[in-house]
């Protein structure tokens, strides 16, 4: 295609378009019939299934064969159809195949020569005359044909054989049929006869041509040759042809021999022999190059002549060198393919044209909605206009007609780019985000900006794609038509379709959409009401109604005309009655197909019209089913109907060769060879519903699907009415999906009666191979290297398991199947994985729906990392679902994440140690790598956007992080605000720098503190097109690029200044309304003034305290009133005055005078008020809808009080206004809420139906029912402090999301407040190192206040211990290799404690304690404690080594030695344990090893560092196989030295410190990045387990398991722990930890690993090899 082509295409000019590029390869093979069975037969069985998995695998192309001579059915034969089906069928092949179309088989056989079905009927009137001239009878020429005047010019067609020889297809009464058969081949010879000598005659007349006067002598075969081949100009890359002679053939067996030659009156026919000679000895060989085509000469072997065991090496060379050439010529024609980004976006765009261009075609009339289109198009409208009408009204056409006249005559003048889509009919334009990077792809071309930069996520694509519009100009204006915009699927459209198109349009930018809306149907018309929302203005809207009469009258006669067809009159009264009936285009275009195909001398009771829509549709479906069979069409058409999103043409062929109600049918009188459907039965029905059934994209593959919504829901009416058929077809979709008879497993089938009865068979049953594909879940290619993931599979089966009711199959399967969901996982978004699980729910049993969300909520909390992790499936569901195995099919599930998940992760976790689900929390939102401070949620309540020192949206409905930013900035962001359109938000930072960022985009802008020097900047806010930015005295106006706009000063604090205030905070409703709030600076003057500014003017402040919030519409102030201590009062505005007027007082009980009024926040739509005090929490129901007769009322507990106070007490709650009486929530005595800033404290909210209201105070959930008052509930929520609490109540949404310092966001589900938690034990704080014990299932671990002891086995921990009753400072912990004791060191003592009492049993101070070391297994102990003098000049310390006995704490020896002042080294103990090593200074102040002996504690030497050849000493190591030696690791290498004699050994390269117990491997892992594997001799790699990609410098903790069979590997970075196998270096684990890992041990006899971490936790991994 050359360049210019290619401009215009993009450019979407409709005018010379090149053919659109297809996905299919399609050969029609022409052949004689009786003559080339064997090699047919071959072909279908050993070579065509080939060449299809070879197109499909290595080019996703389909492979489809055209053979005409098997299932063309008995009435085709009738009607003469079959010729006219060959030549439809070759144009088809040539207009759709990629490559290869034509084959031809040709032998010693001419074929079968039929008389025309059509002749014109003035040339058979000539033919009638010259014969009647010569004295002929022609009473059979008019009997046989009958002239259809309907024609235009008049044309004579062959009548029916059945219409006069009734019995020609009686297969009931076969003698009757025998005799018919018989008349009509005596008849058609006598015709044959008639017509050739008549032409001949008027040939030598010169009368007719010698073409006219071939077309009665020819056979059909030579007729596909002549348009296959000789009619084509580039045969070479299209066709193929195969000669075959056969020598010797025995004529005296005239009934075989007739198979292979032409025989008439019982010898050769020589005439036939004669055409045939020339054709295939002359005409073809000229035609063809030699390359394609192959000759073959054998002999006549026995009986039958050819057969395949005599001629089987002939057959097996034919069959490769087909199977060659034909993937040759495919291959060819792929490589032409333009595969690159702008060949398909070309491919995309032609189909889109060329659909115009068939619109454009038939479109007539409309002038006034052009009129109105056009008017739109030149005006300055700046929103999209919108074509909306029923189903079937021209929409489409109309969209198409406008465009072509956009071209053609309004922007004639300049050249615009015409972007024209109609959505729903390409495999591109069928989902949302590929058609919007198409769009942007096309877009961009025009504009020379390359393809790279359009993002592929949709947020930022749909605004990169609003961003490109604004590209149009007056000379390139940009026009865009969107066809059906209701019918876009995939991601991101599930609720709404259309809310991503630009609601404001560019200058020079139009687009035009098309949507349907129906009165009667508001689901139909959802997205149209959508529109009306979004487009607020009446004359962007244009119905599009019916013709009306006279125009579809019109249109019809155009059509007809163009058709060259005519009715009789009687005829056209019928049509112009069905038309007053019903004047839509689709009924029109239904009249027309029908009426096409009457003929003038059609019988009055065959020219029927339905009158609506729906009937015409189900004539239709009965004339395809009368001419196609019913059973075959009913089948094809319900497969389709029933499928999720289509069936491709190759699936279909699938499903109906594995069913055999049809086969039965088709194949009621012969065997086939391959028991499949013969492809082109379907075919020839697709070709009777033109244009009703479009190609679309679903899962990957190209797909039909319906392209009418009205043929949808008739095919439903007609082939689902029994529900028992609708499971039958879902059932067999199922099958066909789950591969139960792919590979060449034989499906078996009866045989039918006639079959058994005309074959003689014996067998009732037979199988076959239906020669369907397996359906794995991934497609792996031969050699392993590449996967392909059957999305098909993913898309479809669930659907149908459901709709067939086949639930135990579901769960096996599919939902509760563990390769299922690791392998959808892997390629579809999580979302698709749960959408199975949501559509089963609405279909089953209760009892299984608490199992189906129990696992469809532990891969929604997963959410985060499986999205990044999918391989982390197993770990995930095995950590959340272990406490519910008590469902089977969760067990089960279980069962197989150990079983088939070690594959993928080989750490399993011993225990329950993630959130169950089932329980309140519902999501864990993580990311952040700071507290988050602050978070808001989109207008919509579909995203929450939060803040830490990256900014990080997700989308509620679905957990799935929608945007993750880090802008470089100095400090923490704090506060954040969002604008009404949610288009921007805005930050400021600790340090005063503020940030501005395009939601859409993600691009953002900094600034810089604007402020008068001094002064620090206090918040921001953000309207649609200004910013703000506020400090103590003024505020900044910028614009949305980020240009200063404005600054103003505070307004004037009269009458109120006496004192000094300064602004706490603005809120803007546009830039001439905003509210102002200022304070006093200190947080413990609680006085505040609230200016407001009312359009344009300020109003006289209002002095209040404490807190305050306005209603919604900003006319009245609740605050603490100044003169009535806490209690809260309301103002009112008055306008007139410019005052804040008090209306009215609220009462609320204190629970103590110091209690002070914290915060105030309005309820839903102003119907209550929420108060945060010291002690409590306190509502005002303004609407008193909450019932108070349980409410519990603290005067009627004390006791004394007799009956009579409470009558009174009645009487008087009886008289007090409700409304104004505040419900008081408290928290627990010790509890009690702070103010974090002036009026912003603990938040709390009400509960959907006001049932509870829930608050966030420290690390905790407190929920109280609203009708008792009662605190019912704490719920532990995060472990950090929340800092944020914000209802989230929309719909059926019952939820409450909060924010806290430990990172993360966390949705609660209030409706499973009081589900069972399964609660995991944690400790308060981080955990900083773990201990194991060698014996037991034991641990020990260390946090700042106490040291836990944990149970490895269930993960529980079973006690924290510290020797003070509220708590120490604790900084190691030990436990006995047995398990009996622990040692600790504790606030400057050392404790030795008994594990089973838990006890002290010894403690003396030792302060300063640096190492603990146990030696002797756990009997002896050593500390070592450093001390620094308070005036350390020269750097020096000492270190004193104590050695006790455990458990008694008994004194063996102490000794000191002299270290550096910075910077303890760790001390080792050799291996044979006689020696402690601990690195020291010398008497001069050198680096040395102190050498001591371990039992005595006797000095042996010191040795100097430099011994070692390291001049950076790290840490020092024992090496574990040799006693005498001691490794000083340095930066990057180490040396060994020996401490006998104090000699360096050898340096190791690159080595960290850990190895192998024998000494021989270690680990090289810098910080970086990278692990190798390196032997410790040298220091080379033996195995490089993690490539060195730069990743950052992290912490890296890395170690070999106590095995030595695994290393580990944890990174800070990537937050993962790795295990390798030190064997191989195969990867076996990627495993992401929830929080950040603290501490990494190899646990349970290195079967195990335990991790410790930042959240408290200590989990236990159990490593299941998936290797051994």
């Amino acid at each position: 295609m050359d360049d210019r082509t290619v401009d215009l295409i993009f450019g979407g000019s409709l005018k010379s378009l090149p053919p659109v590029s297809s996905k299919i390869v399609r050969i029609f093979t022409s052949s004689t019939f009786t003559d080339t069975t064997m090699e047919r037969n071959t072909l279908m069985a050993k070579c065509y299934p080939r060449i299809k998995d070879y197109c499909r695998e290595k080019h996703g192309l389909e492979f489809q064969v055209v053979d005409m001579r098997w299932g063309v059915r008995d009435e085709a034969t009738d009607d003469h159809m079959t010729t006219e089906l060959c030549m439809r069928e070759i144009k088809n092949c040539q207009r759709l195949s990629m490559g290869p179309n034509f084959v031809v088989f040709l032998g010693q056989k001419y074929g079968y020569r039929p008389i025309p079905t059509y002749v014109l009927s003035s040339e058979l009137q000539m033919l009638r005359d010259e014969l009647a001239a010569g004295g002929v009878d022609v009473i059979l020429l008019d009997t046989w044909y009958k002239k259809d005047s309907n024609a235009v010019p008049p044309v004579s067609v062959l009548q029916p054989i059945s219409s006069i020889l009734v019995n020609f297809n009686n297969k009931r009464v076969p003698k009757l049929q025998a005799e018919d058969q018989a008349i009509w081949w005596d008849t058609l010879t006598k015709m044959q006869k008639l017509f050739r000598k008549s032409s001949l005659q008027l040939y030598n007349a010169g009368k007719i041509d010698k073409d006219t006067m071939h077309n009665y002598f020819m056979s059909v075969t030579e007729r596909e040759v002549i348009n296959g081949v000789l009619n084509v100009k580039n045969t070479k890359n299209h066709c193929l042809a195969y000669v075959r002679y056969i020598n010797n053939i025995n004529l005296q067996n005239l009934k075989k021999a007739s198979n292979f030659v032409d025989i008439l009156n019982r010898s050769l026919d020589a005439e036939a022999s004669k055409l045939l000679a020339d054709l295939r000895d002359v005409r073809l060989p000229n035609k063809i190059e030699t390359t394609n085509i192959q000759k073959y000469t054998v002999e006549w072997i026995g009986r039958d002549g050819l057969d395949n065991e005599t001629h089987g090496e002939y057959l097996n060379h034919f069959i490769s060198h087909f199977y060659k050439n034909i993937i040759k010529l495919v291959d060819r024609a792929m490589r032409k393919e333009d595969s690159s980004a702008q060949g398909q976006i070309v491919t995309e765009i032609l189909q889109h044209l060329h659909a115009c261009n068939n619109s454009v075609k038939v479109f007539h009339g409309r002038e006034d909605d052009l009129n109105f289109i056009e008017n739109y198009m030149t005006n300055s409208s700046d929103k999209p206009l919108v074509l909306y009408g029923e189903g079937g009204c021209g929409k489409t056409s109309l969209l198409a007609k406008s465009s072509a006249m956009s071209l053609d005559t309004w922007f004639a003048e300049v050249r615009p780019t015409n972007i024209i889509r109609f959505l729903g009919t390409t495999p591109d334009s069928s989902a949302l985000t590929p058609t919007l990077i198409s769009i942007c792809q096309q877009i961009s071309y025009n504009f020379a900006l390359p393809f790279e930069s359009i993002p592929d996520d949709l947020v930022p694509l749909t605004a990169h794609f609003k961003q490109l519009l604004t590209l149009a100009s007056q000379q390139q204006p940009l026009l865009l038509y969107l066809d059906s915009v209701d019918q876009l699927t995939g991601i991101g459209t599930e609720n709404n379709k259309v809310s991503w198109l630009p609601t404001r349009l560019p200058p020079h930018c139009k687009i035009i959409v098309t949507c349907a809306c129906e009165e009667a149907n508001p689901e139909v018309s959802k997205e149209y009401d959508v529109l009306r929302r979004m487009i607020d203005s009446e004359e962007n809207f244009l119905e599009v109604k019916a013709l009306g009469e006279d125009l579809a009258m019109q249109v019809l006669k155009l059509w007809m005309a163009s058709a060259a067809r005519d009715l009789s009159n009687y005829q056209w009264r019928l049509v112009s009655n069905a038309i007053g009936q019903c004047s839509l285009p689709i009924f029109v275009k239904l009249v027309f197909a029908e009426v096409c195909r009457w003929r003038s001398y059609t019988k009055p009771q065959d020219t029927h019209l339905a009158s609506t829509v729906m009937d015409s549709i189900m004539m239709l479906f009965e004339r395809i089913e009368k001419q196609h069979g019913r059973l075959l069409v009913f089948h094809a058409l319900a497969y389709i109907t029933a499928a999720r999103s289509g069936l491709s043409e190759t699936e279909l062929e699938d499903l109906i060769s594995l069913d055999d109600k049809v086969l039965d049918d088709v194949y009621q009188y012969h065997l086939p060879p391959v028991r499949r459907i013969p492809p082109l039965l379907w075919t020839r029905i697709r070709n009777d519903l033109p244009n009703y059934l479009s190609e679309r994209e679903a899962d990957g593959v190209s797909v039909m699907n319906w392209y009418h919504r009205q043929f949808r829901d008739t095919a439903r009416e007609r082939y689902f009415k029994n529900m028992n058929m609708a499971m039958y077809f879902h059932s067999m979709i199922a099958d066909y999906y789950l591969g139960i008879w792919g590979g060449g497993i034989p499906k078996p089938f009866k045989y039918t009666e006639i079959q058994r009865h005309r074959f003689n068979l014996a067998d009732k049953e037979g199988v076959a191979d239906r020669k369907v594909p397996l359906q794995p879940l991934v497609f792996t290619s031969a050699d392993g290297s590449s996967k392909r993931y059957n999305l098909r599979k993913f898309g479809e089966l669930p659907f149908h398991l459901v709709r067939s009711k086949r639930f135990t199959d579901l769960y096996a399967e599919v939902l509760f199947n563990y390769e299922w969901l690791h392998a959808k996982l892997n390629c579809c978004p999580l979302q698709a994985v749960l959408a199975d699980f949501e559509d089963a729910k609405l279909h089953v049993n209760k009892d299984a729906v608490r199992e189906l969300t129990l696992v469809a909520d532990a891969l929604r909390l997963g959410g985060a990392i499986l999205g990044q992790f999918p391989d982390m499936l197993a770990p995930q569901l095995v950590g959340r679902l272990l406490p519910e195995a008590q469902h089977a099919a969760v067990a089960a599930l279980l069962q197989q994440c150990r079983r088939v998940g070690r594959s993928h992760c080989a750490l399993l976790p011993a225990h329950h140690c993630l959130h169950t689900p089932g329980g309140p929390l519902k999501y864990s939102l993580e990311g952040h790598q700071f507290a988050v401070f602050a978070f808001r949620l989109s207008s919509d309540k579909r995203y929450v956007v939060s803040i830490s020192s990256r900014v990080i949206s997700w989308d509620l409905s679905t957990s799935d992080l929608a945007r993750d930013l880090c802008p470089q900035l100095e400090g923490i962001m704090q506060n954040l605000e969002l604008s009404p359109d949610n288009k921007w938000a805005a930050a400021s930072t600790n340090n005063s720098v503020s940030i501005l960022l395009n939601m859409l985009t993600s691009e953002y802008i900094t600034l810089e503190n604007p402020l008068e020097e001094g002064e620090t900047v206090r918040g921001v806010y953000v309207l649609n097109h200004h910013m703000f930015i506020y400090g103590p005295n003024s505020w900044v106006q910028y614009s949305m690029r980020g240009e200063l706009e404005d600054t103003k000063p505070a307004p004037d604090s009269a009458p109120y200044d006496d004192v000094p205030w300064e602004i706490l905070s603005i809120e803007f409703r546009d830039l001439e309304n905003l509210v102002l709030v200022k304070w006093s600076g200190d947080l413990d003057d609680d006085r505040l003034l609230v200016h407001f500014c009312k359009s344009g003017t300020w109003m006289q402040p209002l002095r209040c305290r404490g807190a305050f919030t306005l209603n919604k519409y900003w006319t009245k102030i609740y605050t603490s009133d100044p003169e009535r201590g806490y209690q809260i009062s309301v103002y009112e505005l008055n306008e007139e005055q410019q005052t804040w007027n008090k209306i009215e007082e609220l009462h609320h009980q204190y629970t103590d005078t110091a209690e002070a009024m914290l915060q105030l926040k309005r309820g839903k739509k102003d119907r209550m008020l929420l108060a945060t005090t010291t002690y409590s929490f306190v509502v005002w129901d303004f609407n008193n809808i909450i019932p108070r007769g349980n409410h519990v009322d603290d005067k009627n507990k004390e006791e004394g009080d007799d009956k009579k106070g409470e009558e009174e007490e009645k009487q008087d709650v009886q008289e007090k206004d409700l409304r104004l009486e505040g419900i008081v929530l408290k928290l627990p005595h010790t509890i009690r809420n702070i103010s974090t800033k002036m009026t912003l404290s603990n938040s709390f909210m009400i509960s959907n139906n006001n049932t509870y209201a829930v608050a966030g105070v420290r690390k905790n959930l407190y929920v109280w029912s609203l009708e008792t008052t009662k605190l019912i509930k704490v719920l532990d929520a995060h472990f950090g402090r929340i800092v944020q609490l914000e209802p989230l109540t929309v719909g059926a949404w019952n939820n409450v999301i909060t924010s806290s310092i430990d990172r993360t966001v966390k949705i609660w589900n209030i409706d499973n407040i009081f589900e069972q938690v399964h609660k995991i034990d944690r400790q308060e704080l981080p955990i900083e190192s773990i201990s194991l014990a060698r014996d037991v299932p034991l641990a020990v671990t260390v946090t700042r206040s106490c040291w836990g002891l944990w149970d490895t086995s269930a993960g529980r921990l079973l006690a924290q211990l510290a020797d003070a009753p509220l708590g120490a400072i604790v900084t190691h912990a030990h436990i006995t290799p047995a398990g009996t004791h622990v040692v600790t060191a504790e606030s400057g003592c050392v404790i030795v404690w008994d594990t089973q009492d838990r006890q002290v049993v010894f403690k003396e101070e030792q302060k300063g304690i640096k190492q603990l070391l146990l030696l002797e297994d756990g009997s002896k102990l050593i500390t070592i404690d450093m001390l620094v003098a308070t005036d350390n000049v020269d750097n020096l310390a000492v270190a004193h080594i104590v050695a006790r006995t455990i458990p008694d704490g008994e004194k063996i020896y102490t000794v000191d030695y002299e270290v550096r002042g910075t910077g303890y080294r760790a001390a080792v103990v050799s291996a044979d344990e006689h020696h402690i090593v601990a690195p020291g200074m010398d008497k001069s102040s050198r680096e040395c090893l102190h050498v001591f002996h371990a039992r005595t504690g006797a000095r042996l030497h010191r040795i100097p560092v430099k011994n070692s050849g390291i001049k950076d000493m790290q840490s020092i190591v024992a090496l574990p196989h040799k006693p005498h030696w001691v490794a000083v690791i340095g930066n990057d290498k180490a040396g060994i030295l020996d401490i006998k004699t104090k000699r360096h050994v050898r340096f190791v390269p690159r080595w960290n410190g850990a190895c192998t117990r024998d000494g021989k491997t270690g680990l090289c892992a810098p910080s970086r990045g990278g692990l190798d594997l390196i032997e410790l001799k040298r220091g080379t790699s033996v195995q490089q387990l993690i490539s060195r990609a730069a990743e950052g410098v992290f912490s890296i903790i890395t170690m070999f398991s106590s095995t030595d069979q695994y290393v580990f590997y944890y990174h800070s970075g990537r937050k993962t722990l790795r295990v390798f196998r030190t064997v191989d270096g195969k990867a076996i684990a990627e495993y992401r930890a929830p929080a950040e890992v603290t501490g990494v041990a190899s646990a349970h006899g290195g079967k195990a690993l335990a991790i410790a971490s930042q959240d408290g936790c200590l989990t236990v991994l159990n490593i299941v090899d998936p290797y051994e």
